[in-house]
């Protein structure tokens, strides 16, 4: 039996065994880590960098004429899980070749990884002598070069098997890989089944609903409402699977109408398998993407902090401005570092420090880290001309017409959201648009008079976020009624 009565063979202080190389390699890790976080080439730092590089705005082609062109960068919306067509250059998958998962995410604004450009199928004819796309013209959809150094990876798909098949459905995979192979091949077809055979051929419209046919297994790529955790949040897994309703399609019918008609085809599609495109719909939004991702100057940098605040609407500019306000506890119109910093990011600019520490040294001139806010946002602002300011002062001298002056109250009991453009195209409902206007002046006594230089500064704003003079005048005179 044994004695635990006896005594301890070494102190506590002695170190045994091989200390010095444990002790060793601890300092070699820490070392390395350091190393890495210096150059920023650790894990957790790539993952970022990636994540927000994804994020990154994005132009989309304008169409001149309505319909899609080969070459056109555009946004793919499924119209069951109204998500678009996104790539996670994040999780590379277990295969062979470098091939990344795609899913369908819910984005309010083309970032790089949601927009894909339209190619041709290079090794077949091109029958219709134009680049307009036609249903039943094979393609490749490629992701944005933006993503990944400028490789060119197709979305991909192939038949179901055991070991390659969607990760949670276990249906047919999708993803983008760099091969280029058939199984990177589709085609559009109608979404209404009982004029698709007669629109075989015709072009394809930028507001058409379309399903589009995988090549070589001639099922439909589709998106459900099953849930995909990747970084980016809850997103919905994207995969090839063709979804009919069953019920008949009475051919006796159609036959006896002379049409030539087979089952399949007239069965109606269900939404998962319904997409819709999203282009443009101003000229400004499509833009040269290579001052997006230049950081050597300055230049360039607020060229795509401007791209990113227009990108979020009317109050874009007014919103950043409201967020810098609060920020100011002194009243003073200066923010220092951290708040910049914070600033920026809360709003949704997705900057790196170097970048945002570039931009805040060319406003801090005096060097005493801070710099006026003001000064900042004046660099986005642009001056209305005769025609906006018309408009401004109209709509001011209205309300003061109405109700006597011009107050938050006033303001909040005229203002007509039911004839929004906003509202009109569907974009938000009436609340949203009544609490984006309400939500962007200044907090204080709903009763204060407000001036026509406050005023007026407010819609200053709210035009350098709209570039085309018939929209802002559009947002003007259906708010008023003028």
């Amino acid at each position: 039996m044994h004695n635990y009565n006896v005594d301890h063979k070494y102190k506590f202080q002695t170190r045994i065994g091989n200390w010095f190389e444990e002790w060793e390699l601890d300092e070699t890790k820490k070392k390395d880590y350091l190393k890495n976080r210096q150059n920023g080439q650790l894990a957790s730092i790539v993952k970022d960098t990636k994540t927000n590089f994804s994020l990154r705005l994005a132009s989309l082609s304008y169409p001149q004429d309505d319909y899609i062109h080969f070459g056109f960068h555009l946004m793919i919306q499924n119209v069951k899980t109204q998500g678009f067509l996104s790539i996670d250059i994040q999780e590379r998958l277990k295969i062979g070749e470098e091939a990344y998962n795609v899913t369908t995410a819910q984005t309010s604004q083309p970032t790089v990884r949601s927009v894909f450009v339209i190619i041709p199928y290079t090794k077949e004819p091109n029958y219709y002598g134009d680049d307009v796309l036609h249903y039943g013209q094979h393609f490749r959809i490629v992701a944005n070069p933006r993503i990944s150094n400028n490789k060119t990876f197709y979305l991909h798909s192939l038949p179901q098997t055991p070991t390659r098949c969607a990760k949670i459905s276990r249906k047919q995979e999708v993803c983008a890989i760099e091969s280029d192979v058939f199984n990177t091949v589709w085609k559009f077809e109608h979404a209404d089944p009982r004029i698709r055979f007669e629109m075989e051929g015709q072009p394809i419209r930028s507001d058409d609903t379309v399903l589009i046919k995988h090549s070589f297994t001639q099922h439909w790529l589709a998106s459900d409402e099953i849930i995909y955790q990747n970084d980016f949040g809850r997103e919905r897994e994207v995969f090839v699977h063709s979804y009919q309703c069953l019920n008949k399609t009475q051919n006796l019918i159609a036959e006896k109408e002379g049409r030539t008609t087979i089952d399949i085809p007239l069965r109606n599609q269900e939404p998962q398998n319904l997409w819709k495109f999203q282009v443009a719909k101003k000229q400004n939004e499509q833009f040269d993407e290579s001052v997006m991702d230049d950081n050597r100057n300055v230049k360039n940098l607020m060229i795509r902090v401007k791209q990113q605040i227009t990108g979020r609407g009317a109050y874009g500019l007014r919103g950043l401005a409201k967020i810098f306000m609060e920020m100011d506890q002194n009243n003073n119109g200066q923010v220092e570092y951290n708040d910049f910093k914070w600033g920026l990011r809360n709003f949704g600019l997705n900057l790196s420090e170097d970048e945002t520490k570039m931009i805040f040294q060319t406003f801090d001139k005096n060097g005493n880290g801070k710099i006026e806010f003001n000064e900042f946002l004046d660099a986005f602002r642009s001056q209305m001309n005769e025609k906006r300011l018309y408009y401004v002062q109209r709509a001011y001298a209205s309300i003061e017409q109405k109700a006597g002056k011009v107050t938050l109250e006033t303001m909040g009991r005229l203002i007509n959201v039911k004839e929004h453009p906003d509202v009109l195209k569907g974009y938000k409902t009436e609340r949203q648009v009544f609490q984006d206007f309400v939500s962007h002046w200044n907090k204080g006594n709903p009763d204060r008079v407000i001036p026509f230089q406050e005023f007026g500064e407010f819609y200053q704003d709210v035009s350098s976020s709209v570039p085309q003079d018939e929209s802002f005048e559009a947002i003007l005179k259906k708010s008023w009624n003028l």
